[in-house]
């Protein structure tokens, strides 16, 4: 027997609204976990960031967080790119700074935070918390391989950080993903000018 169009409407609002509630509770569910994986993300980045990540467990990381990190300033700033500035202290002195920053890419946004030293000589890290761009090519900023050439890098007033493949001091850029390299490089140097030397960097 055919089925008239207020059947087939009934039915789809029927479906509709039984899948919409399955994922709201399944959402509600899971909205705790969601929440303590993010916040654990955050942590381990920020943790990364300020060379404070190595061989840590996901079991740790909250505590060493809670035991190092803390709200800090840097060159009279305490917040940039909507996030505070955080420390690690130990005796409760700062030893560095993880500076929060956003920029934009070539696909979209990149956030995450630049580790420093509290003597602003070198860095101590570099981690994303968002980058959306292509996997393989301009995604490979994510990798260790290229954060890890951020670790030590030697920081002074007035001068921006470059590319160079051929000098041990500087950072290499990822091969075939010029403009996510540019960007990467323009976003840090930028938190540099704004937040570490404000005003110096040229």
């Amino acid at each position: 027997m055919k089925r008239g169009h207020i059947y087939t409407f009934v039915f789809m609002v029927a479906i509709t609204a039984v899948l919409v509630f399955a994922l709201a509770a399944a959402y509600e569910a899971f909205k705790a976990p969601i929440q303590d994986n993010k916040a654990l993300q955050e942590q381990r980045a920020v943790l990364y960031a300020l060379g404070l990540d190595a061989g840590l467990k996901d079991s740790e990381v909250a505590g060493v967080y809670a035991e190092k990190v803390a709200e800090g300033a840097i060159g009279g700033v305490s917040e940039t790119a909507g996030q505070k500035v955080l420390a690690h202290q130990e005796g409760g002195q700062p030893v560095a700074y993880a500076v929060p920053f956003e920029g934009a890419a070539l696909w979209g946004s990149l956030r995450g935070y630049l580790g420093v030293k509290a003597d602003l000589s070198a860095t101590t890290g570099l981690v994303f918390t968002y980058q959306n761009e292509t996997p393989g090519l301009g995604g490979r900023i994510d990798e260790e391989d290229f954060k890890e050439k951020w670790r030590g890098l030697p920081l002074q007033s007035g001068v921006s950080l470059r590319y160079g493949a051929s000098d041990p001091n500087l950072p290499d850029a990822v091969t075939g993903a010029t403009q996510t390299s540019s960007a990467v490089l323009r976003t840090i140097n930028k938190v540099l000018q704004e937040v570490v030397f404000p005003g110096e960097v040229k």
